[in-house]
């Protein structure tokens, strides 16, 4: 199961404690509200599990191939591109996985069949496989519609510019992009603010 774990975080703006002696965990699969006074460090720790900032000090410890998907409260804006197009941005890294399939099958090619090396080879291109499948790539067309729509977008947005959306829209395809990454831990930042209630749903 994918997790992040943290142990005795501690972080400081100039002399003030912002996070002291904190320790968590969060694993795949379970749901966890993160709450407090504002000004106490809630997002700063957000920040820390997404790997955008770092702590002073205290111990993280990531299991390997764990994605992590980060959606801030505010300050995102897209342009230049179709409403379309940026949703398309959170299959990114497929084409990662889609590169290491292409490779490890070219390696597969020229490695002799009796060779030590070939079953490991065998066994993560069937990895890769399996994860590029589960990631809803080849059915990402219907994803992003239904999810676009599911925020309130309609079927005429689609191939609209980014850029024409208002700040409360622009944080809805934010939002979209976070949900269509299907990360193993997802950290949203209060992203019910620009929500009405049937897009919360």
């Amino acid at each position: 199961m994918s997790f992040v774990q943290f142990s005795r975080l501690n972080l400081s703006f100039g002399e003030r404690d912002i996070l002291k002696d904190v320790s968590l965990r969060l694993a795949a699969g379970s749901r966890c509200s993160l709450t407090g006074a504002n000004g106490s460090g809630k997002t700063t720790l957000l920040k820390i599990i997404a790997g955008i900032i770092k702590a002073d000090s205290g111990e993280r410890s990531i299991q390997k191939e764990t994605r992590i998907s980060y959606l801030p409260q505010s300050g995102i804006v897209h342009h230049g591109i179709t409403l379309r197009d940026e949703a398309e941005k959170a299959f990114g890294f497929v084409h990662t996985l889609i590169e290491r399939l292409e490779k490890t099958g070219e390696i597969l090619e020229k490695t002799k069949s009796d060779s030590s090396s070939t079953k490991l080879l065998i066994e993560e291109h069937h990895l890769l496989q399996e994860q590029i499948e589960q990631s809803g790539y080849y059915r990402r067309e219907g994803a992003i519609t239904s999810v676009l729509r599911g925020l309130g977008f309609s079927l005429n947005d689609i191939n609209r510019d980014t850029g024409e959306f208002s700040g409360g829209w622009q944080m809805r395809i934010a939002l979209a992009k976070v949900l269509l990454e299907k990360p193993d831990i997802l950290l949203l930042d209060e992203p019910t603010n620009y929500l009405d209630i049937e897009a919360r749903t």
